[in-house]
């Protein structure tokens, strides 16, 4: 997908992010980009993370004045670098 047809724009920022990932302790991973719908997160391991499943993280946002933010996602896309998610935002009740 070509940059000019994401509905985020990505920008290229390394930040440390803290992901979760089912029951495993959580574990810090940097980011090679990120946009207002999603992040990539570089990993020496992607495909312990199945494209579909669910991920948790927790990371200072550079987007938002550095705010603390907490984050669902889904794991969108692999390749040897690392994984692409997208956030699931939640609606409140």
């Amino acid at each position: 997908m070509s940059q000019n047809q994401r509905q985020h724009p990505r920008k290229e920022i390394h930040i440390e992010v803290m992901l979760s990932f089912m029951e495993d302790n959580s574990r810090s991973v940097i980011t090679r980009d990120i946009s207002q719908g999603g992040l990539f997160m570089m990993l020496d391991n992607p495909d312990y993370y199945p494209l579909g499943e669910m991920v948790s993280l927790d990371y200072q946002d550079p987007l938002n004045e550095l705010a603390h933010t907490h984050k669902e996602a889904i794991v969108v896309r692999h390749d040897p670098a690392g994984i692409g998610v997208a956030f699931v935002e939640m609606e409140e009740f």
